[in-house]
């Protein structure tokens, strides 16, 4: 049998506009293609290495494709090499990353600033891939990644000049001991700068926002704050912080750009055998740009320096001795 493979790839591509409204909404959409055999239909003694991985190899060469080697977040290198001369950092800096993913932020920072990295990251198995492509990198030492849920976390005090998030803590439950630590854990004069998808108001979460929740793996369960109220709690620690940038605008051009580089440089051939893990990333992404389209979620870069420890005030017996 000979498949339509130009009907296959304009399903694809119809998937793709329908992420950003390019579809027109009474279009029809392209027939289902005809049922496949399973992998155990196929061959039944076959044990599938990714069985049961949220992470599988075949999603992270999609992944990879669509933000860059080492990426799992839209921007990719360009947005990370954007923000590097607002922190001079060099060899004799310390930097926390949190929400490290496959170490491509890691890499980059080092290469362009040769600082030295602590990455850590939630999920167990992009922990394990991250340090894996550090030792690769020769980068085990200087930019290591380790595993964190980030919901107990214990840092040296004042043992890091920057610490770094992209999307990497929205699924933290315990924000107030999070940032509290990170706070305890800069040097004076230390910089925290991170993006965070957050809610727009203190308004219970909407229909997209719940259906956005739902898709995420249980390990990166999103439980977002309100814009304000992150900003509050930053203003609670001993930080100077500044006002927050509302984002959300470029973060969504950042995700279009992705799936439209993607979608140019790939062949039909590379394209149909690839088309499920793209079709399972584009539905991933529809129920994060429909809640930031309804004005459910938006995108917020955060910044706040790390002000000198407060002099407690001496008890009336040490004053009078």
């Amino acid at each position: 049998m000979v498949r339509d493979t130009t009907k296959a790839k304009s399903g694809i591509i119809g998937k793709v506009a329908g992420l950003f409204g390019g579809r027109d909404k009474e279009e029809e959409a392209p027939p289902p293609p005809p049922p496949k055999l399973t992998p155990e239909e196929l061959a039944p003694n076959h044990v599938d290495p990714d069985e049961g991985k949220i992470w599988p190899a075949k999603r992270l060469n999609v992944v990879e494709k669509l933000w860059g080697e080492g990426y799992l977040t839209p921007g990719g290198t360009d947005e990370v090499k954007k923000l590097l001369p607002l922190l001079a950092l060099d060899k004799k800096k310390s930097l926390l990353l949190l929400g490290a993913g496959l170490g491509g932020i890691n890499e980059t920072m080092v290469e362009e600033t040769g600082v030295w990295v602590t990455g850590l990251e939630r999920s167990p198995e992009l922990a394990t891939l991250g340090f894996e492509s550090m030792k690769r990198a020769s980068l085990q030492k200087q930019a290591p990644i380790h595993h964190s849920t980030m919901e107990t976390m214990e840092l040296k005090p004042k043992s890091f000049d920057v610490v770094l998030s992209f999307d990497g803590l929205y699924a933290v439950q315990d924000k107030k001991a999070l940032f509290a630590t990170v706070c305890e854990g800069l040097r004076v004069d230390g910089e925290l700068r991170f993006t965070d998808l957050v809610l727009p108001d203190t308004n219970p979460p909407g229909e997209k926002v719940k259906e956005w929740i739902s898709r995420e793996p249980a390990e990166t369960s999103p439980h977002p704050w309100p814009a304000d109220a992150l900003q509050a709690l930053l203003g609670s620690l001993n930080f100077d912080v500044r006002p927050y940038d509302d984002i959300t605008a470029e973060y969504k051009k950042w995700v279009m750009t992705g799936f439209m580089r993607f979608m140019s440089s790939m062949t039909k051939t590379e394209m149909l055998e690839m088309a499920q893990e793209l079709m399972t990333e584009v539905e991933f992404w529809s129920a994060r740009i429909a809640a930031i389209d309804a004005g459910e979620l938006k995108v917020c870069r955060y910044h706040a320096i790390r002000l000198p420890d407060k002099k407690k005030r001496k008890s009336v017996e040490e004053l009078t001795g």
